[in-house]
């Protein structure tokens, strides 16, 4: 009986391999999405992962005069508040040179541009978030993509309600980049461009 677990955990071991199955510290999280190497959001192999580390930077420099781990309910733009928390606008954008991370709701992204697997789904204009977990979100795409699978980019789903709000981290410039118009957007001058009030 135990010479039988051990062929078959060797056998599981072997077929993972073999398949290319991600391990080790690299490997995909249940939450992580799959990177993307789609050319609607990544155009060149000049995306530096520097230029991604210093988007999050900025996202929490301008983002964090807020609390960083109160909650906030993030809105797609028309969308109405549904609860007490206070409400910040979407989508905002973090760009510094080829890199840009934004948190946008899934509502607002032109369904072509969307991942193949949610193409077709509906999403809520609205979801709650800490800025904190978007913050980790994004430092967790650049690792396990941008770093690791080169000139891969990402994004992950987050929100407390269904899920609706997407974080992503995509080449500066690319289709997906000048579709998503902004309701803020902090570049890499420093000087934040708000569209309306926040």
């Amino acid at each position: 009986m135990i010479q039988l677990q051990y062929f078959l955990t060797f056998f599981l071991l072997f077929i993972s391999t073999i398949q290319g199955t991600p391990t080790g510290p690299r490997a995909l999280s249940p939450e992580i999405q799959p990177c993307v190497a789609s050319p609607d959001w990544v155009v060149s192999s000049h995306l530096n992962p520097s230029d991604c580390v210093e988007a999050i930077r900025m996202f929490r420099r301008a983002e964090y005069q807020k609390d960083g781990s109160q909650r906030f309910e993030f809105l797609a733009p028309g969308a109405h508040p549904i609860s007490d928390l206070r409400a910040l606008t979407t989508p905002r954008k973090h760009r510094f040179k080829s890199c840009t991370v934004a948190v946008a709701m899934f509502a607002s992204i032109p369904p072509w541009l969307l991942p193949p697997t949610m193409e077709r789904m509906k999403f809520a204009p609205t979801d709650i978030v800490s800025l904190d977990q978007i913050r980790q979100a994004a430092e967790q795409i650049v690792t396990t993509c941008v770093e690791y699978r080169k000139p891969l980019v990402g994004w992950q789903e987050l929100g407390r309600l269904s899920k609706a709000i997407g974080v992503f981290v995509w080449e500066t410039g690319s289709p997906i980049d000048r579709a998503v118009k902004p309701w803020y957007v902090l570049s890499r001058g420093g000087s934040a461009n708000k569209t309306a009030v926040t």
